[in-house]
């Protein structure tokens, strides 16, 4: 089916400028609206200021690179990359798809957006859509780092199906041969989550786990490497907010899912003082709202 772009969407991106660099040495300065196969669809502005503009497009053939320009749309989804954003992200995703190997193209970028998005939604069929997006970015990005990080989001995408045994066996195998030090941080947290979801199923398929000595084993070993990889960017990384504030949050978790609820307030303590500038810390001050207990040093100072 052939796609056609609305003249808003035209209008919104012909002010950040794509530079087009020919094998014979000439160059054209336009947007790139989209990737259709062997040509590239781009903005042609409108000779009337304030008026929208068209398209056209030309052959890829004969183009030696292309430097991209800001893209106000991914920019925004960026941003804040929630679930109210599935439509732009999507659109920008297949706008941007063709793109996938091109080097210097956002696309792998946008792919992992949207795929982080769907991620957040309870929807089987939103996991079904971000497996098979995470799994083209990994397969078909031209940059190292968008690859791994689609590697990231197909092995979330497992966890949330359930397929712990085969997350985690993955996830070790990266963790292995990992040369950089933020894939180590990720995919330890993804390792983190793996544990505590593999707990809380151990948990709710025994609920008389104090009376069986393989289960309590189970258990224990659960809680302590689950620990282990969550605090990692907490305890050698803290700096890093957002990873250490993920952590950290993980870790409650698993100490909820334990009932050791004063170690579970605690951690989110330490999340709204310590990481009060990220997303979790919102969470946090919720489920402290809502957890029995000590009153924290952050609800007294309220």
């Amino acid at each position: 089916m052939k796609k056609t772009f609305p003249l808003f969407f035209l209008a919104a991106t012909v002010c950040a400028q794509d530079v087009i660099h020919y094998t014979d040495g000439t160059m054209r300065t336009n947007k790139i609206a989209a990737a259709e196969g062997a040509m590239l669809r781009i903005v042609i502005p409108s000779p009337v200021p304030g008026q929208p503009g068209g398209s056209t497009l030309i052959p890829r053939a004969g183009i030696s690179k292309i430097i991209f320009g800001p893209d106000a749309v991914l920019d925004a989804v960026a941003a804040q990359p929630l679930p109210g954003s599935v439509a732009s992200s999507r659109s920008r995703w297949q706008s941007l798809q063709p793109l996938l190997g091109t080097p210097e193209s956002r696309a792998a970028e946008a792919g992992c957006l949207l795929g982080e998005i769907l991620l957040q939604a309870e929807d089987p069929a939103k996991h079904e859509e971000a497996m098979a997006i995470f799994t083209e970015v990994e397969k078909g990005a031209w940059k190292l780092e968008d690859r791994q990080r689609a590697a990231r989001g197909r092995l979330g995408v497992m966890i949330k199906q359930g397929k712990l045994d085969e997350a985690s066996q993955q996830a070790e195998e990266m963790e292995r041969t990992a040369a950089d030090p933020e894939l180590v941080i990720d995919t330890r947290l993804l390792l983190a989550r793996a544990r505590s979801e593999e707990l809380k199923k151990l948990l709710k398929d025994n609920p008389r786990w104090s009376e069986d000595p393989p289960v309590i084993m189970g258990r224990a070993r659960l809680l302590n490497e689950g620990l282990d990889y969550a605090l990692y960017p907490f305890l050698f990384y803290g700096t890093k907010h957002r990873q250490a504030a993920q952590g950290l949050w993980t870790a409650h978790e698993l100490y909820a899912a334990c009932d050791e609820d004063e170690r579970a307030r605690e951690t989110l303590q330490d999340i709204v003082e310590i990481y009060p500038d990220t997303s979790f810390a919102a969470d946090a001050k919720a489920a402290l709202a809502e957890t029995p207990g000590k009153q924290s040093k952050v609800q007294a100072d309220e």
